[in-house]
């Protein structure tokens, strides 16, 4: 006996094609989701295992944190006194940290590229490998010994005490940040938080909401991008008077 084989019809292949676009579209947003997080989560990994450096060179050299006394004479800027190919804020990274770390590539958050952020400021186009794709910041207060930061026994007198101050941060400038820099996109942010606001400098950008941060007592965390507050930005108009951030960048303020 013949039995005669039946094909799908055109309404029927439609009808397969149209919930396959349905499931798509519902589940590709959710992969992405899920792909960022772990991106978010393998960056707080890498915040983590660069503070686990800066403490291990702290123990090798007197409890100190690597820094320098910015500008006391003509080679104590971090771009000259830790060199680097180009010559930037990155020497810290660069040559400090290296003996400590072995594996460089945590230099660069998964959810970040080379493009878009402050890499190298001498030439943006043709940043030599060694000087790209740094996603990571040293607090400059700790940085410049000039603060009277860079002893650990300093940071155990912060007003908030070492686990509220922070000390490394993902951000758009390669190798340093600070609490007094305005930039941002239209209306700019006036409280001098955009280094850590922001991950990317061009366009704006925060690519899992927020930065990952490790703190000067060696623990790491996630903070939300509408989390960031600070009250210190005394050069752009701001209440000088009220020493307050989250996160804490200047030892010396307290937390909201």
């Amino acid at each position: 006996m013949r039995r005669d084989a039946r094909a799908f019809t055109l309404i029927e292949l439609l009808v397969v094609i149209a919930i396959i676009a349905i499931l798509a579209a519902i589940l590709f947003p959710v992969f992405a989701r899920a792909r960022e997080a772990a991106r978010k989560t393998s960056c707080l990994s890498n915040v983590k295992q660069l503070g686990l450096g800066f403490l291990m060179y702290a123990q090798d050299y007197d409890e100190k944190l690597p820094g320098i006394p910015f500008g006391s004479c003509p080679n104590c800027w971090p771009f000259q006194a830790w060199y680097t190919p180009h010559g930037d804020w990155q020497g810290v990274f660069r040559i400090v940290l290296p003996p400590y770390m072995k594996n460089q590539q945590i230099y660069q958050c998964p959810s970040q590229s080379e493009s878009g952020r402050w890499d190298d400021w001498r030439d943006q186009n043709q940043c030599e490998h060694e000087n790209c794709g740094m996603s990571y910041m040293y607090n400059e207060f700790m940085y410049n010994s000039n603060n009277g930061f860079t002893k650990l026994a300093s940071l155990g007198n912060a007003a908030e005490g070492p686990a509220k101050v922070s000390m490394v941060i993902e951000g758009f400038s390669s190798g340093i940040y600070n609490d007094w820099d305005n930039g941002g996109p239209t209306p700019k942010d006036q409280d001098g938080m955009s280094r850590i606001r922001w991950l990317n400098w061009g366009p704006w950008q925060q690519q899992h909401g927020g930065p990952n941060i490790l703190y000067a007592d060696g623990h790491a965390k996630f903070m939300a991008q509408d989390a960031i507050v600070s009250y210190r930005a005394y050069a752009w108009g701001g209440n000088a008077q009220r020493c307050v951030q989250r996160p804490i960048v200047y030892p010396g303020c307290t937390e909201p």
